[in-house]
């Protein structure tokens, strides 16, 4: 059953099409990814479908009982001064009223006292049918899986950064009841572990779920349909986003052969028209003439669906063929640093010529500070660096910063890329700058224009290594894939930190993770992530990966694991099963029979479900 239509919609800004004849259908539980490239009208789609902004043309049809709830880019909620991060106002003024209520309960006999106890029960009644008695624990399971901890749970929200206090919104919202959740770039300030709880959270969810998002592991983990916005068309798939590839090259291959019989077709009718012509048949001539005007228009119609050509390309100068390209170009010895705590300690690693390495760890752990010591911005407290025949390092990090904002962005490419200005504008272009934008301001770029443009001045260098830290961040999918496929050809190093796993599989060919404190090396993404699951100490990953040695797991021993993973996994389902019942038997009694101990047992089920629907999720990961 369809609980959004939305039929031939178009919206403009200022006299510029963003969306063209836009129809879809949403479902109840509906798990859709909404992806395409930065500017082609996500956001204002996801406007459109909460009845936000009003369509131009064309309608939106929602079913009545429909209930939205939706998170933009940027916490917008405004957090009341005076109450903890972990309570909700609402819930706060009610159980004060509860008491209230009680105290004058007393006081009072008759005829009062009888519309006190029927306010106290209706008051109790609908505190218990919103979730209030267990909010907190609910909220605090949901903030800690997106990676913040009790002590940032307990000081001032304004003490929070703009990451966490996204995560704090995020966290409230996901408590909210919705038949359909909006969400905009969800995973932008998410570690690798939380991203792994949000994917298992939202797919485990019965409500729709319509998400903008970059991320295409998280596409794939989360969705089961993919809207793709191209030319301000919308293009609907079936399956999570690795499908709908399959799919979109599936339909370019069908519409490529269309536009070839269509091409043959028209040539053979035009012939025919010149000859109808040259035999003054006028008749039959202009009977033709409207037959090819009709083809070339269906052509016209067909050419438009096409995927347009890639906005970006990367490049980079070419290598210098006559040097060894495993010569060592830095050497880091026993390096261990700290701040108000150890972040990491005796840390060692060669960088060679044309490593390609990624840099994984969880938020806050310390990966842009090594990077920095890398670069020779910060000191260790100890150990050393040693850099081998004066390396050229060019670096780009999460914020672009220029020296003068005042700047076109023409003006700026052109104070250091001494070309012509066919040639400026035409390496410009190949970044998205076109037309208008190569007279904006800096000042006026957005997060994803700021790098664009950096990376337009920092790829004509021709540096030894490269150090980027999170460059998928304020890209789309396409100039993510570009910029994937120009650092698979550079022929220099490259050490990247990020939390895109379809990015570090195509670029790295070596991982460095951070488990605890120490920093060491892995084959890729995955092996790093099931050691960092498990957070060993640095003395027991030591014993675990002596110098050269591969783990052996025997036929028989394999067996033995996967017979207790699946005997796990049924006793989890056992519980679930048990607890949902207790819960159930709890919901359908009448709030007047409850004892305080009872919404205290209550509060506990529910906690405990959380946790068992989060194992039950990881074991079902681990056992596919």
């Amino acid at each position: 059953m369809s609980i959004i239509q939305a039929h031939n919609v178009e919206k403009s800004f200022q006299g510029k099409v963003i969306l063209s004849d836009i129809s879809l259908a949403i479902d109840a539980g509906d798990k859709i990814g909404l992806i395409g490239r930065n500017g082609s009208g996500k956001t204002t789609l996801l406007n459109l479908l909460t009845g936000t902004l009003e369509a131009d043309q064309g309608a939106i049809h929602r079913a009545q009982t429909l209930l939205v709830a939706m998170l933009g880019q940027r916490p917008t909620e405004d957090f009341e001064r005076g109450f903890k991060i972990l309570e909700k106002p609402e819930f706060v003024r009610a159980k004060q009223r509860l008491s209230h209520i009680q105290e004058k309960m007393e006081q009072e006999t008759g005829e009062s006292l009888e519309l006190l106890v029927s306010e106290y029960s209706e008051l109790q009644h609908l505190l218990e049918t919103k979730g209030a008695y267990d909010y907190e624990a609910r909220l605090s399971k949901n903030l800690s899986g997106l990676g913040l901890s009790e002590q940032q749970m307990n000081q001032p929200y304004d003490t929070l950064s703009g990451g966490e206090q996204m995560r704090v919104a995020l966290g409230r919202l996901l408590l909210e009841p919705s038949d359909l959740l909006f969400l905009d770039e969800p995973t932008n300030h998410l570690d690798h572990d939380g991203l792994l709880w949000l994917s298992g959270y939202l797919a485990s969810r019965r409500s729709g779920l319509i998400v903008i998002s970059h991320d295409r592991w998280f596409l794939d983990q989360v969705c089961d349909r993919i809207f793709e916005l191209e030319n301000r068309k919308l293009y609907t798939y079936r399956g999570n986003y690795s499908a709908s590839r399959q799919q979109k090259q599936e339909r370019e291959e069908l519409l490529h052969q269309t536009l070839g019989r269509l091409e043959e077709r028209i040539k053979r009718e035009e012939q025919v028209t010149q000859t109808m012509l040259s035999h003054r048949k006028m008749k039959s001539y202009h009977s033709r003439e409207k037959v090819v005007k009709k083809l070339k228009n269906e052509m016209k119609g067909l050419e438009e669906k096409k995927n347009p050509e890639r906005r970006m390309s990367f490049s980079f100068l070419p290598e210098n063929s006559k040097q060894d390209k495993n010569r060592a170009l830095v050497e880091a010895s026993e390096l261990s640093l700290s701040y108000d705590r150890p972040l990491f300690s005796d840390v060692s690693f060669t960088l060679c010529a044309s490593d390609k390495i990624a840099l994984l760890g969880p938020n806050g752990c310390g990966k842009t500070s090594l990077l920095r010591i890398l670069m020779g911005e910060v000191e260790p407290d100890e150990g050393t660096i040693r850099l081998y025949g004066d390396p050229s390092i060019a670096f780009m990090g999460q914020i672009v910063e220029f020296q003068d904002d005042e700047l076109t962005v023409y003006e700026h490419l052109a104070s250091s890329y001494h070309e012509t200005e066919t040639a400026i504008r035409k390496r410009l272009a190949r970044f998205g700058f076109r037309d208008e934008s190569m007279i904006k301001k800096l000042r006026s770029l957005s997060g994803g224009e700021r790098h664009r443009l950096h990376l337009c001045t920092l790829l004509e260098e021709k540096p030894d290594i490269l150090i980027l830290d999170e460059p998928t961040n304020h890209l789309d999918i396409d100039s993510r894939q570009l910029l994937e496929e120009a650092l698979t050809d550079f022929h220099g190093a490259v050490v990247a930190v990020s939390h895109d796993r379809y990015f570090v599989d195509a670029v790295s060919d070596s991982v460095l993770g951070f488990v605890g404190e120490a920093i060491i090396p892995f084959d890729d993404y995955e092996s790093w992530y099931a050691q960092h699951s498990e957070k060993p100490t640095a003395e027991e990953i030591t014993k675990m990966h002596p110098p050269n040695a591969v783990p052996v797991i025997g036929a028989a021993e394999l067996r033995r694991q996967r017979a207790q993973q699946r005997e796990r996994i049924s006793r989890v389902k056992n519980d679930i099963e048990k607890l949902e019942q207790e819960r159930t038997v709890f919901e359908s009694k009448d709030s007047r029979e409850h004892e305080a101990s009872d919404y205290e047992r209550y509060a506990e089920v529910t906690e405990t479900l959380d946790d068992l629907y989060l194992e039950y999720f990881e074991l079902e990961l681990e056992e596919e």
